[in-house]
């Protein structure tokens, strides 16, 4: 494929990316056209139609939120510190991440899966190198904490921004979650790091009450 095909393509996928990140992952091709400057016909050629564009950029945006993730645990806490830093230069990552989950059916599980999935990894890294407890159920516990995740920041978003589809400039994005990061981020971490419960009464109390899948590894709690 020429240099300028190759061109073209990313920008029309990075295009379409932030119209999705603004507007909704309904945005029409003709709103993506419009917006990279070049014909539905030219889309077309690269993507072969609307699914094909969407699939590019999922997995563009994927990709490029694992290998960022990747590098950051790999860097301990000074590394995430600095990533919450250039937080602006993911915001359109992150938005069009919850454009898509809010779209619900299989664009949705995809999302979670891929998440769920890349979260296995540095889990397991850490419960290896002791940097993470274990848990009784380490798959239940990795897509609790997926669902948590974006569902925090999609109720905080839809309080905000009212309605779902409505329009957002990247600079919008970036506030919102610059506001959602000073309000929760804090927080957030002292519960991951701390816990919330004193003792393990209730928790010993839930294991006692009936059957648990976990229940065989409860001993080394």
């Amino acid at each position: 494929m020429p240099a300028s095909d190759i061109t073209a393509r990313a920008r029309i996928r990075d295009t379409a990316i932030e119209q999705i990140a603004r507007k909704g992952y309904g945005v029409s091709m003709r709103v993506i056209a419009e917006a990279a400057g070049v014909s539905l016909g030219l889309i077309n050629h690269h993507f072969g139609s609307k699914v094909g564009l969407r699939t590019a950029c999922d997995d563009h945006v994927l990709e490029t939120i694992r290998n960022v993730k990747s590098e950051t645990v790999r860097g301990g806490a000074a590394a995430t510190l600095a990533a919450l830093g250039r937080m602006s230069e993911y915001a359109n990552l992150t938005a069009y991440c919850l454009r898509a989950i809010s779209t619900g059916g299989e664009v949705a599980r995809r999302f979670v899966d891929h998440f769920v999935a890349d979260s296995r990894t540095w889990m397991a890294q850490g419960v290896a190198d002791g940097t993470l407890r274990p848990s009784v159920d380490e798959e239940a516990r990795i897509r609790m904490m997926t669902l948590q995740g974006f569902g925090g920041m999609q109720l905080y978003l839809a309080q905000r921004m009212g309605e779902a589809d409505v329009e957002l400039a990247p600079d919008q994005i970036n506030a919102l979650l610059e506001d959602y990061l000073g309000e929760y981020g804090l927080v957030t971490l002292e519960l991951y790091s701390f816990g919330l419960f004193a003792t393990s009464d209730i928790f010993d109390a839930f294991l006692q009450a009936g059957p648990n899948p976990g229940a065989e590894t409860t001993e080394e709690h």
